[in-house]
């Protein structure tokens, strides 16, 4: 997290806990950081430290699977052509490539398709279901999407073609009932989890069709594509990414073994930052700055050969990406700038005509941490403009879009991140009334991002031992981030920017004269506000850093503030 001024935040500081709170463990400060997670006894601290021990749901507790299962058994006896559309995110990737490999190795005869973003737009559409039916298509499962796709779903209906959902999103709307509609979010759920990314709904039907045995070896599609959709890695989404990675270590997927090689990972040792960070964007380039079958096809490359030259067009792509990014990322801080800066609104709503809808969501989400606003970021069209929105984590997102729903041509997606189109003249209207939501769900306040911390660490426990401690929380995520400390009254010093200026980089002293190095991203601006602090309390995480040869702790900035 990283805020620009300590005055939007408010630090939730850990409660103190009596001796048996901190016993749930062997180790106190574990059961500190436990215990801010909602783990409160030692058999459910077990259970939460050994997440690939617990048994997995019954996949039938889904609606519909049943219904769904049904009708691919019906399709695959037949010897049909089985269409299967995905989302261009890693996600809706994962998803198809899984469903793919799975349905084939069934012996089903199966066609991908996979939109383009710029071209297509987010969701089914009536041009993608001619193509499948052109194509012979007779069953067509759409995977993360669908759950606002009803007209377009009734058009398939009336051309004869079957169709299956297998969504996360929220229901926008009535969808057909000849349709089975596999969907954690509806209200008839049965299926203890409702934060399955759409990759975990996919797993539920690879589980009917497959047994539980055969469906195992498709698991790392499900950990790239949970954490890659920051879902919370929390019960049995902390199970299935669990088993997934320790999978993925060993996987030899010519496209995953290609992508880690050029991205220099170790892949025998890859963890979920590694996925989120480093896999999960090169994946997501291929749809945000050209087309997403590129990253299809690497998820379906059966040899090195093919394999290797799409994972280092994929690094080119991300490459790109980044500097976009960054170029986006000015111009966007310019024009905040010019509307008064973010403390004049609830709700950042900024446009351009010259942005790419393939980086809208990046530069929102960064936006939105940075400024703890909801922030949507559109690429202005002459008559309609497309984007996306993050919420910052401060209000539902879609619940406050639903509000502005009159000023709208369309939008879906989670509480924390959402698509939209709209009218290009009403963005203006559309900022005010998004604004007020936003005040409706904040109780008539600005919004202030909160800083959760899950314990106090004192001075001494400044070592890599602390570091090593906290692995047994892994897979980190959404739910389950890596512990944020309090860590009072340390002696700054060397504190100075990066080159960009972008970042703060400084040492702490502990009381033991330790030094150790600080970096906290995205905070440059605070740089005069640290020099005048000769004592903080800072708010971190903790890593290993190597360089060198020397392996040392390193402390990540989650915010700072003159000794309480």
């Amino acid at each position: 997290m990283s805020i620009v001024a300590p005055s939007r935040v408010i630090w939730n500081e850990p409660p103190r806990l009596s001796p048996a709170e901190l016993a749930i463990t062997d180790h106190p400060l574990l059961s500190a950081v436990l215990h801010a997670r909602g783990v409160a006894t030692r058999s459910a601290a077990e259970a939460f430290l050994s997440p690939r021990r617990a048994t997995l749901s019954d996949p039938l507790q889904l609606p519909d699977l049943e219904r769904a299962t049904a009708l691919v058994e019906s399709a695959l006896a037949a010897g049909e052509l089985i269409g299967i559309f995905g989302d261009y995110d890693v996600d809706g990737l994962t998803s198809t490539a899984m469903l793919v490999r799975a349905l084939r190795a069934r012996g089903g005869n199966v066609l991908p398709l996979i939109p383009h973003r710029m071209d297509d737009g987010y969701g089914l559409s009536n041009r993608a279901i001619d193509q499948f039916i052109d194509a012979g298509v007779r069953l067509m499962i759409a995977v993360d999407c669908g759950s606002s796709n009803c007209p377009e779903l009734e058009y398939a209906l009336s051309r004869g073609l079957q169709a299956i959902v297998l969504d996360h999103h929220q229901l926008a709307g009535e969808l057909p009932t000849d349709v089975p509609f596999v969907s954690p979010q509806r209200p008839d759920n049965r299926f203890p989890s409702v934060s399955l990314a759409a990759v975990g709904v996919a797993y539920q039907l690879v589980r009917a069709l497959l047994g539980d045995e055969g469906a195992e070896m498709y698991l790392p599609y499900v950990a790239l594509g949970t954490i890659a959709d920051v879902m919370d890695l929390r019960g049995e989404n902390r199970t299935l990414v669990s088993r997934g990675i320790a999978k993925l270590r060993r996987w030899k997927l010519p496209g995953i073994m290609a992508l880690s090689a050029s991205a220099g990972i170790d892949q025998a040792a890859v963890r979920s930052w590694d996925v989120a960070f480093l896999i999960a964007p090169r994946l997501n380039a291929a749809g945000r700055m050209e087309t997403p079958m590129l990253a299809l096809d690497l998820l379906l490359a059966d040899t090195a050969a093919v394999a290797t030259p799409l994972a280092l067009r994929l690094n080119e792509l991300n490459e790109r990406r980044q500097a976009e990014t960054q170029r986006v990322l000015r111009e966007a801080e310019a024009q905040i700038a010019a509307m008064g800066g973010p403390e004049e609104w609830p709700a950042l709503v900024i446009s351009d005509p010259s942005w790419s809808l393939g980086i809208a969501g990046l530069v929102a989400g960064r936006l939105a941490e940075r400024y703890a606003r909801p922030t949507v970021v559109l690429q202005q069209g002459e008559a309609v403009s497309r984007g996306s929105a993050r919420s910052g984590g401060v209000v539902d997102l879609v619940a406050a879009l639903g509000e502005t729903q009159p000023v709208l041509h369309r939008f879906g997606g989670h509480q924390r991140a959402a698509g939209l189109a709209l009218a290009t003249e009403q963005i203006e209207r559309f900022r005010h009334q998004l604004s007020q939501a936003v005040l409706r769900a904040c109780k008539g306040e600005m919004p202030r991002a909160t800083l959760q911390l899950d314990a106090e660490l004192e001075h001494h426990d400044l070592g890599l031992e602390t570091v090593d401690l906290f692995d047994v929380l892994e897979p980190y995520g959404e739910g389950n981030q890596r512990p944020k400390f309090v860590i009072r009254d340390l002696t700054t010093r060397y504190v100075k920017t990066s080159g960009d200026g972008r970042h703060l980089l400084f040492q702490v002293l502990d009381r033991r004269q330790r030094a150790h190095a600080v970096a906290f991203f995205n905070a440059g601006d605070r740089l005069a506000e640290l020099r005048a602090l000769d004592s903080i309390d800072l708010a971190a995480t903790i890593a290993r850093d190597s360089w060198q040869g020397r392996v040392r702790l390193k402390l990540f900035a989650s915010d700072f503030r003159a000794v309480h």
